[in-house]
């Protein structure tokens, strides 16, 4: 199974939101880890719990922080945001439907490693850059 490893080109400067995003990545490595110990099902129905989770809190913490600092690009990220929401809600479906297995791990794995190095590289970079420049007290 793919892995992806935290290293400072993902970071976006904000420790509350690197710490954020550094979590996911270890939930990711423990969901691999179990499929290849093939302790799969209990570590989808984990990986999945906490990304719904997740989801809720911290998009709001970088929703509220564009907000709050008037990033002029706030409606496409959270569109962003709502997009990664319905991708894991019909992983969760797939998961109710058919079961924990080897494969829905797999999808949910390489799905998180894709979305995250894009989403992370490319869309919450432009941001952070932004909200630096406004707010040399963000960290």
């Amino acid at each position: 199974m793919a892995r992806i490893q935290w290293d400072d080109s993902l970071s976006v400067g904000v420790g509350l939101i690197d710490d954020q995003h550094k979590q996911l990545i270890r939930r990711l490595d423990d969901l691999a880890r179990a499929v290849e110990e093939n302790q799969g099902p209990k570590a989808v129905a984990t990986t999945l719990s906490f990304l719904t989770d997740y989801t809720h809190f911290h998009f709001s913490a970088e929703e509220g922080l564009m907000l709050a600092q008037e990033y002029p690009r706030l409606d496409e990220h959270r569109a962003l945001h709502e997009e990664f929401r319905t991708v894991l809600k019909s992983l969760d479906v797939d998961f109710e439907t058919d079961g924990a297995s080897t494969f829905l791990a797999d999808q949910i794995n390489r799905f998180l490693i894709t979305w995250l190095t894009n989403h992370i590289g490319k869309a919450d970079r432009e941001v952070w850059q932004f909200l630096h420049s406004r707010n040399n007290t963000l960290q």
